[in-house]
């Protein structure tokens, strides 16, 4: 229902008194009390006979609503146990290559304790062959 302010029922007044002048004004009055009185009792009357087949309606959505509810809340769970999950195995995994980097650091700059062997080494004698050979 709107909500009107003092002056716009005078200016609505003045204007009905104006237009209908001031001996139809009474009975213009009733007419309009008992015309929103018949609109009341009208959709009073329309809101109790639906409001049974409302709540029939309304129940079984309310029941779907509620379930849906828990279902949301367990999924909600579970993907926060999923996350957990995955947290740890990340770190583990992050951990595991920790010590793999260190291990293969360790490896690769491991004094080389074994001496050379002659295979590796090239004699003198063979590098001024080699020289020869291009002559």
């Amino acid at each position: 229902m709107p909500n009107f302010t003092l002056s716009e029922i005078a200016t609505i007044v003045l204007v009905i008194l104006i237009v209908f002048g001031p001996q139809r004004l009474p009975e213009i009055a009733r007419k309009t009390g008992n015309l929103v009185r018949k609109a009341r009792t009208m959709a009073s009357d329309l809101r109790h006979e639906f409001e049974g087949e409302f709540q029939d309606v309304a129940q079984p959505l309310k029941d779907v609503s509620d379930e849906l509810k828990g279902v949301q809340q367990e999924v909600g769970g579970t993907l926060t146990s999923l996350s957990d999950e995955v947290v740890q195995a990340k770190q583990e995994v992050e951990g595991q290559l920790s010590e793999t980097n260190a291990e293969v650091d360790d490896v690769i700059n491991r004094p080389s304790t074994e001496p050379a062997t002659g295979a590796d080494k090239e004699s003198p004698d063979d590098a001024g062959a080699d020289e020869g050979e291009d002559s």
